[in-house]
């Protein structure tokens, strides 16, 4: 067996593939849906890589113009061939199910190498037909222009809390990041009946079918009284209206898994975000 490059007349096989393994497939099928199989200069567009048993599909291997491997290769992957592959790349970060991390990790020769973000976190999924949504008066409405310096505030907050940033490379990160999500639509806000924000959250994942939660966070002063499970239900019960199924996270913590776990998210595996501080060099195989 070897990888071959994906080419556009793959890309309903590719998702076919990745749709029976949707709970840590969501970036490669987001990515899939919205740029296809081959790349380009898209901050998130990924070139892709199959892997075959004669007419077998066994796995599927991502990478994306931000430096980011996105593994689904639950059979593993021949001796030598990641760096194959990616020698002479720079790698930003390696996303996908723990163990798959793990071995890409060391195929790639990056055992060694510190991580600004090496978390093994719990996986969650949940059939939006069992959802509970907590009751309260705080309302959920899309993210505005007038959100947007609270809303950076709080994203600098999140990156150095939950992926180790530096507070200089946060405060550099952290308007672009907004703005994306709110050109995206996906970017909610959490306000209690006053009219006061509390909490954000959004889907870093959209699929007709299914969705991925990310980017929750609540204001520091108004923390352990619900809101960010409150916000992340009201914003999967406008998905479920709108047709999806199920909803996967990444729990960042005790505290995160009790609030998913509240609202009748399941852990059903692990999921690793391996992100380095620096882009690191591949390369090729001895």
């Amino acid at each position: 067996m070897e990888f071959r490059p994906a080419v556009l007349d793959d890309a309903v096989r590719i998702d076919r593939y990745l749709r029976a393994r949707s709970e840590t497939s969501m970036f490669l099928r987001s990515n899939l849906r919205a740029f296809g199989p081959c790349g380009g200069d898209a901050q998130h567009a990924t070139q892709m890589w199959l892997l075959e048993d004669g007419q077998r599909l066994t796995g599927v291997l991502g990478f994306t113009t931000g430096g980011f491997v996105l593994v689904q290769l639950p059979e593993g992957a021949p001796s030598g061939s990641l760096r194959r592959l990616l020698g002479g790349e720079r790698i930003k970060a390696i996303l996908g199910e723990s163990d798959q991390v793990t071995r890409a990790r060391t195929a790639l020769g990056l055992d060694h190498v510190h991580a600004q973000l090496d978390d093994d976190e719990p996986l969650y999924a949940l059939d939006l037909a069992r959802l509970r949504v907590p009751p309260g008066e705080s309302r959920l409405r899309k993210a505005v222009a007038e959100d947007r310096k609270r809303l950076i505030a709080w994203r600098e907050e999140y990156l150095v809390e939950t992926v180790y940033y530096s507070p200089e490379d946060a405060i550099a990160t952290a308007p672009g990041e907004i703005d994306a999500m709110m050109a995206r639509g996906t970017l909610m806000v959490l306000e209690l009946n006053d009219g006061t924000p509390c909490a954000m959250t959004s889907f870093n994942a959209i699929l007709p079918d299914m969705v991925q939660v990310g980017n929750v966070f609540t204001a520091d002063e108004l923390r352990g009284q619900g809101h960010a499970r409150r916000a992340v239900a009201l914003h999967l019960q406008r998905a479920r209206t709108d047709g999806v199924e199920r909803a996967i996270l990444f729990a960042s913590g005790p505290a995160a898994s009790r609030a998913y776990e509240a609202i009748g998210f399941e852990q059903i595996g692990h999921f690793t975000l391996l992100i380095f501080r620096d882009p690191q060099p591949v390369g090729a195989p001895a």
